[in-house]
């Protein structure tokens, strides 16, 4: 097979409920000239098995096993062995439309961008929403392009966070799996993902560096990928030492735009992104301490010491919290002058 128009990137681990709907999506694309790169990373189920099976049926894919890392190092290690003109990257519970990467590269080549971003489907519920429910969120009215360097300095500022007129806390979204990478910029540049073991949302941080490499980006209005979810994701997923994670991201985040955006710009789009990860951060300890049946008492030191922290004392202090969406405004005020009960009550009435 000539050069493949596309490489597309799936860390996989302990996936095998979900990982054949996520590559049959993948095989089907009505762009063939791809390659299907997936980086089992020592899963325990069966999902290696099916990873095989699939590269058996269709020499588009191919197979890589290594010792677990995590998502960021998998994908590390397909970059590594990856030969297609661009990059994409979907994440193994996840699947996508059929058209998408057909779109994408046409969209790419057409405007010879070095970066296409498109919209995401969020599939079923989580704990704002009810399990079938779906939910269209797309980022640009029209093709939209990204070519000055004010133009990439706003689209960095907007993978973050968010000004507070906008809907939404980012911007633009913060996440690969939506978008098509320029290979070369990657491998020009020696672009590598960060462990999500050391900070959350490495993948954001990612898009950032790739961002400050280009000459160009398009936002196109469809979306194609169809991010999966569930009521109980906030909730399996919480981490003791994800607020920690977190702040390694903020501080990485600003030693980034502090290179060559003044922080009276970028100042409000991290305001607005820790605003939204302290509702996530405060949410998530409010559910596990109902699971583990935690003592109040408990509970609101741990509150406390979300909205106590000096990154949420600067992100709530002369914020314009009036502007936010209705819900996001009252969970502000109440992070704000630390109505950790409040903040209980509200997280009960909206995941019920």
């Amino acid at each position: 097979m000539s050069q493949p128009k596309v490489s597309i990137i799936v860390p996989v681990y302990n996936v095998e409920k979900y990982l054949e709907r996520c590559v049959k999506s993948l095989t089907q694309q009505t762009l063939e000239e791809l390659e299907i790169i997936l980086v089992d990373d020592a899963s325990t189920d069966a999902s290696l098995e099916i990873c095989k099976k699939f590269a058996a049926e269709d020499a588009r894919v191919k197979v890589l096993h290594k010792e677990n890392e995590g998502a960021g190092m998998a994908r590390n290690a397909a970059l590594q062995v990856a030969t297609g003109t661009y990059i994409g990257f979907v994440d193994s519970d996840d699947f996508v439309e059929p058209d998408m990467y057909k779109t994408l590269y046409e969209k790419a080549e057409k405007y010879n961008s070095d970066l296409v971003m498109s919209g995401v489907i969020f599939v079923d519920g989580n704990m704002f929403s009810e399990a079938g429910e779906t939910e269209r969120r797309t980022f640009f009215e029209a093709d939209t392009q990204f070519e000055t360097e004010e133009d990439l300095k706003k689209l960095r500022m907007g993978i973050v966070g968010a000004t507070p007129d906008d809907a939404e806390d980012s911007k633009y979204g913060m996440s690969i799996w939506k978008n098509l990478f320029r290979h070369e910029i990657i491998k020009k540049n020696n672009l590598v993902f960060e462990s999500e073991r050391e900070m959350l949302s490495e993948d954001a941080i990612f898009m950032i560096d790739y961002i400050a490499c280009i000459r160009k980006a398009t936002g196109i209005h469809e979306a194609f990928y169809n991010y999966f979810r569930n009521a109980a994701s906030i909730s399996k997923s919480y981490k003791k030492d994800r607020f920690e994670k977190s702040l390694v991201f903020a501080r990485a985040v600003e030693e980034r735009f502090q290179k060559d955006i003044a922080p009276k710009d970028y100042q409000v789009y991290i305001n607005r992104f820790w605003q939204a990860m302290c509702r996530v951060l405060c949410s998530q300890e409010i559910m596990h301490a109902a699971e583990a049946h935690m003592p109040y008492t408990a509970l609101k030191q741990q509150l406390k010491a979300i909205c106590t922290h000096k990154l949420s004392v600067r992100a709530l202090r002369d914020y314009p919290l009036r502007k936010l969406p209705f819900m996001q405004s009252v969970f502000a005020y109440a992070m704000k002058y630390r109505l950790y009960f409040v903040l209980k009550v509200l997280v009960g009435l909206r995941s019920k």
